[in-house]
């Protein structure tokens, strides 16, 4: 719909800003804003969290890369294994930057000394947050749309007719909505299913209800438990209804690489819950040695 927000002049050429770059970027800072407000409610030193945004964008982006050429571009990965560094060409799978972002986190945190659990539980919600803005920046460069449907008479462009990324139709039975781009990565001059307008918004429903269990939460682990549970349900969802080519390969014939990924995904809440509903939530003391033992000689004068 919008691949690229805008061209630099520069004295080498013209340099395109790619919207969904962009959108990263601002889903990235929207995720550390939230965590990190919310860091001392959830007993969490919010002076450790600065060097976790780093270690989780950094694995995040490589987990994405990673995960992308193992599972839909193999060939094109060992045929010239430095097309891993060329982000700006696109080509990031949101497990795999979530699985290495969690494990470089849960290293950051057990070195740092930050509680796993409280400081999973507090990141949650964030990831969901990022992750509908991030499908917003999918849905403007065209990827991860869905398969290919028939407008139906009376079909309404809710875009004018002026811009020429592409068409976004309305119409008075299921499913919808179509988008049309005209010059995105994926399928163009073709009705499509909006995935991506889809993903985003469970994503962001996903984000209220997370928060919502954050401040209720039970036990450590509880709201990083419901993100294991729900979400690979709403993936695997949506990814029977992508169109998109570059998917990963059909394991079984039956699934995709996101839906297989999914099940140990849903397992491992399972298991968090059976672990940790019992443990209740665990007290963290909320001022530091030097604090305490300053407090403890002006008592004694």
């Amino acid at each position: 719909m919008l691949p690229d927000l805008l061209d630099l002049s520069t004295p080498y050429g013209s340099v395109p800003i790619h919207t969904w770059g962009v959108m990263i970027t601002v889903a990235f800072m929207v995720a550390a804003w939230v965590t990190q407000s919310r860091a001392r409610d959830g007993g969490v030193d919010g002076d450790k969290l600065v060097g976790l945004y780093l270690v989780a964008f950094t694995c995040g982006l490589a987990g994405a890369r990673l995960l992308h050429f193992t599972m839909a571009e193999p060939d094109r990965f060992f045929s010239n294994p430095l097309v891993y560094f060329r982000i700006w060409e696109g080509g990031f799978a949101f497990y795999g930057g979530v699985l290495l972002a969690v494990a470089g986190s849960v290293i950051y945190a057990l070195v740092r000394g930050i509680p796993v659990w409280k400081l999973a539980d507090l990141t949650a919600p964030a990831v969901m947050v990022g992750l509908s803005l991030g499908r917003l920046g999918c849905f403007m460069a065209g990827c991860c749309h869905g398969a290919a449907c028939e407008l139906p008479p009376g079909a309404v462009n809710l875009l004018p007719a002026s811009f020429e990324g592409g068409a976004l139709w309305l119409f008075g039975s299921a499913p919808f909505l179509a988008t049309e781009p005209f010059g995105g990565v994926g399928s163009n001059h073709v009705p499509l299913l909006p995935t991506q307008l889809w993903s985003s918004a469970i994503a962001l429903g996903l984000f209220v209800l997370l928060s919502w269990r954050w401040k209720r939460r039970r036990y450590d682990g509880q709201v990083f438990a419901w993100l294991l549970l729900i979400y690979p349900l709403t993936r695997s969802f949506i990814e029977s209804l992508r169109g998109d080519t570059i998917r990963g390969v059909d394991w079984f014939g039956l699934l995709t690489t996101s839906q297989l990924i999914s099940i140990p995904v849903f397992l491992a809440g399972v298991a968090i819950v059976v672990l940790q509903r019992r443990k209740g939530i665990v007290a963290v003391q909320e001022v530091d040695d030097e604090a305490a033992l300053l407090e403890e000689l002006m008592r004694e004068r």
